[in-house]
């Protein structure tokens, strides 16, 4: 069965990687497909996006082949986890609220933990 999103998300990053087990613990009646860019080379062979961008902010692909970036990708996968329907919800409907969490997540996406570390490994 063809996953319904398809998340791409920094294993490098523990945050990150923290962030997505919590919602892989979750009960879910969404098939997500969980890819971690520090793991295999070819995770992005047929997408149109690149290593570099995958990276550098979250990107989602829902099941019509759409690819959601940054804090567009969050609501996107966050409309599919119990819990936090609400939050996405309540973004998309203030306007304020959304450019407040936009600034704070490329804030959060420039200084994350795990960048200094990729850097080193090359």
């Amino acid at each position: 069965m063809a996953p319904q999103l398809t998340v791409f998300y920094d294993g490098f990053c523990p945050v990150c990687s923290r962030e997505i087990a919590a919602y892989r613990r979750l009960k879910l009646t969404t098939n997500i497909a969980w890819l971690d860019l520090a793991g295999s080379v070819d995770v992005l062979r047929d997408e149109t996006f690149t290593k570099e961008q995958a990276l550098a902010l979250l990107h989602v692909k829902d099941s019509i082949g759409a690819v959601h970036v940054g804090l567009a990708a969050h609501l996107v996968l966050w409309q599919h986890l119990p819990h936090l329907r609400w939050l996405s919800a309540l973004l998309r409907y203030s306007p304020t609220l959304q450019t407040v969490a936009n600034v704070a997540y490329l804030f959060f996406t420039r200084h994350r933990p795990g960048l200094k570390r990729r850097a080193r490994a090359g």
